[in-house]
């Protein structure tokens, strides 16, 4: 019976030896991960940083219990834009609105004075393919029967965007681009790589990363003036594709500094399938430019006045769109 006592007594000691193990290696794969891709890999005091969240860690007695410790690290960046997302909303994150009970991110679209074509682009916050191709698809369709009409111009609308997945956002409104190369990222090294969409490909550089089920046909390229609407919300993916049409000829950007989240996030998937989300370049536009500083944003061509009265701003917003598509 003793000897039965001690194999037990090892064996616990055994397993929580081995667990132990579990969360230090979980904690540092995220850690070395940061280190290696981190668009502020160089402004980081490293030793500090791996001293600190091991010695926290120490104290978890399940990978759970590390979550807000390496939340702490990721916040130690200072990148403001990396993230991290335990593995359930991982899962609903890639289940995709309709299987969670979501609603499908509304793309609006009209016809405007007969002769002005408005659509939106809203955020589209899954991580679901299904998704992705009804997005593009829907967009799509809605170009399409605008392109119908004998149109002066476009308005697309990227107010209220906060961000969300690039991939379908690029993909949608690489029709109105007038060239390849318009964005990209620049990491911690100088290294740029620019994103394109052709054939229903999504690309990073060279490298095919997504390919989109398409059921709609592309629409044609435009030469019409194009108005982009932008204000303090526009955030994230929503500034890399403002800043896609940074510099385009028939192309002015209208409202106010977009929210300043100018910087590009990669998921990458540990071992109990959570996502941490890692900032790893800022944005560039077509000239080279990079946006680094945090908050300031991407600059409108033609600003608009604030006010409390959304319905006035609203206004103000398709009034200076109407008169530079007009100008042109």
């Amino acid at each position: 019976m003793k000897k039965l006592s001690i194999i037990l007594t090892l064996m616990t000691t055994m397993s929580v030896s081995a667990q132990v193990d579990s969360i230090k290696v979980y904690v540092t794969n995220a850690l070395n991960i940061m280190k290696d891709k981190s668009v502020n890999k160089a402004k980081v005091n490293w030793k500090e940083i791996y001293d600190k969240t091991l010695r926290e860690s120490s104290k978890a007695k399940t990978i759970k219990e590390t979550y807000p410790v390496i939340k702490d690290a990721l916040h130690s960046l200072q990148d403001a834009h990396s993230n991290f997302y335990p593995e359930d909303v991982v899962r609903a994150y890639t289940m995709g609105y309709k299987a969670t009970g979501q609603e499908f991110p509304v793309i609006k679209s009209e016809l405007l004075k007969n002769n002005y074509a408005y659509i939106s682009l809203p955020n589209i916050g899954s991580f679901n393919n299904d998704d992705w191709n009804l997005y593009i698809d829907t967009f799509y369709s809605k170009v399409n029967e605008l392109q119908k009409h004998k149109l002066k111009g476009w308005i697309i609308d990227l107010r209220e965007n906060f961000g969300g997945m690039l991939y379908p956002m690029y993909a949608a409104i690489a029709p109105f681009l007038d060239k390849k190369n318009v964005v990209g990222t620049k990491d911690a090294e100088g290294k740029i790589t620019y994103f394109n969409y052709e054939n229903g490909k999504f690309y990073e550089g060279s490298q095919v990363t997504q390919q989109f089920q398409l059921t709609q046909k592309n629409p044609k390229q435009t030469e019409k003036p194009v108005a982009i609407l932008v204000n303090k919300v526009t955030g994230s993916s929503a500034e890399f594709i403002a800043a896609a049409f940074v510099g385009q000829k028939n192309v002015k950007l209208i409202g106010v500094n977009t929210q300043g989240l100018t910087s590009g996030n990669q998921e990458y998937k540990l071992s109990d399938g959570s996502f941490l989300v890692l900032t790893i370049g800022n944005i560039v536009d077509r000239t080279g430019k990079e946006y680094a500083k945090i908050g300031e944003g991407i600059f409108p061509n033609i600003k608009v006045e604030k006010s409390s009265d959304e319905g006035k701003t609203n206004e103000e917003y398709l009034n200076k769109a109407f008169k530079y598509i007009d100008g042109k």
